[in-house]
């Protein structure tokens, strides 16, 4: 019986049944225990066990904790779980707490969202630091499973971004340059495949070059140890990486560097005298894309930080009706980027098709973070809780990239997390017991079945860490 008053009248018809096309009139009911939501979680839960996750959080001893109650691994493993399955809030951890779900977590303890709670917003720098040691952990020994890039150049791409928060008294959350109360994490991801190194949370004030020298070396120490030998680092970054401690810090750990120049006035002036020095050879752009179609590139010398650098300008000319800078000339914009890449190595072209390449793998890493994962706002008014948090996001983030890298079919390598989801996280299946095995069986119209069962077979065949 409808009981939702008519806030206003209006003249259209109104049919007693409507006419046409309509959906199938069904009498629901709450009847089946065994059917759970998240089948994926016998993909993603597989992987976690054979990472370790639990144990080698507790071996860091994550949340120090009497008898009885919940380890660091026990309430770090959830909540990077329940954002694997989607959950944006702790308290969605209850998407993990129907009987099937459960019976698919095994023998892992599922902690109420309260206790998640006080697991985060109790959280100080030294839970923070060990955290962030565990996610190294379970990269390094994700990378030794076979995920790692492939041997050769290794790009760093260190990059800030801004969070909206909500709500009051969240701890760092300041207006920014955008003028919203937001929070500026850095985040620091490798070029070639898109994993997360590492992330430092700051206040929505900071300068995006503060503290980035620093926040390099952090993500040169999460590089495994034993797959260094295999790469070359480079460490890539925009204009606010334009600093001799930046250079400093790609210097000492032995890496190329190319980084975008702020175009001071020193700058400009050696644009200038490239550009209008008849001698100046200018080259073809790299494989264009439509927006810098005609674009040219050459290099000269340019002293930076007691070092003589290579400066490698791109010159892209004005379209038709768009507005000039004071900084061009005869119709063209220019753009720079320094470099301590030997040209007998690369040339200004390759250089600079790299350095381009920042939009690629990097910026698609933080975009599934904030919109796929849990860094899209900060749930607990601690700065060093949201930290916490923002740590489980990248390493649920880097858990479904291994998950695609090492068991999925080729077309999901570099899907999007929401795409991943749909296809083989939640995904509903019914959970039973028979013969004294637990099976999970998944509808007959699912397409991807196969693929999900080869993918178990593949994670269940990795070797186990303790």
């Amino acid at each position: 019986m409808k009981t939702t008053p008519t806030l206003f009248d209006i003249a259209d018809t109104v049919v007693t049944r409507p006419r046409g096309q309509r959906v199938a009139q069904v009498v629901t009911e709450a009847t089946e225990d065994d059917v759970t939501g998240v089948a994926g979680i016998a993909l993603f839960g597989e992987l976690l066990d054979h990472l370790g996750l639990v144990e080698a959080a507790d071996r860091r001893n994550l949340r120090p904790i009497g008898p009885g109650g919940y380890t660091g691994g026990e309430c770090y493993r959830p909540i990077v779980e329940l954002q694997l399955a989607g959950g944006d809030f702790l308290s969605d951890v209850s998407l993990l707490g129907d009987e099937a779900t459960q019976r698919l977590r095994g023998s892992h303890a599922l902690p109420s969202h309260t206790t998640l709670y006080r697991f985060v917003a109790g959280a100080d720098l030294g839970r923070v630091s060990r955290a962030m040691a565990t996610n190294r952990d379970m990269l390094r020994r994700a990378w030794a499973m076979g995920a790692a890039p492939a041997p050769g150049v290794l790009t760093i791409d260190p990059d800030a971004t801004y969070i909206t928060t909500y709500g009051k008294l969240k701890e760092g959350s300041t207006f920014s340059y955008k003028h919203e109360v937001q929070m500026s994490p850095l985040v620091g991801v490798v070029g070639e495949t898109g994993d997360v190194l590492a992330l430092r949370a700051r206040g929505g004030n900071a300068s995006p070059r503060r503290n980035l020298a620093s926040f390099v070396t952090e993500c040169v120490a999460a590089i495994p140890k034993e797959a260094r030998p295999r790469y070359q680092l480079w460490i890539r970054v925009d204009s606010a990486g334009f600093s001799e401690a930046v250079v400093d810090a790609a210097t000492k750990h032995s890496a190329i560097f190319s980084i975008t120049c702020v175009q001071n006035k020193r700058v400009r002036r050696a644009i200038e005298a490239l550009a209008t020095d008849p001698t100046t050879t200018w080259v073809p752009a790299k494989e264009p894309g439509n927006e810098i179609i005609g674009s040219e590139v050459a290099e000269t010398t340019y002293r930076f930080g007691k070092r003589d650098l290579r400066l490698i300008v791109r010159r892209q000319r004005k379209a038709t009706g768009e507005q000039l800078s004071f900084d061009d000339l005869g119709g063209f914009r220019f753009f720079a980027l320094i470099t301590n890449m030997p040209s007998i190595f690369a040339t200004a072209v390759t250089v600079e098709h790299h350095h381009r390449l920042r939009g690629g793998p990097p910026e698609e890493a933080i975009r599934q973070l904030t919109e796929d994962f849990g860094m899209n706002h900060a749930p607990v008014q601690n700065f060093f809780g949201n930290w916490v948090w923002w740590l489980a996001a990248t390493l649920a983030y880097n858990v479904a990239r291994w998950v695609r890298v090492l068991a999925l079919p080729e077309p999901f390598r570099t899907c999007r997390g929401k795409r991943l989801r749909t296809s083989f996280l939640n995904v509903p299946a019914r959970v039973v017991r028979s013969a004294r095995r637990l099976h999970l069986r998944l509808p007959r119209a699912y397409r991807h079945a196969d693929a999900f069962i080869a993918a178990l077979g593949k994670l269940r065949a990795l070797p186990t860490f303790a």
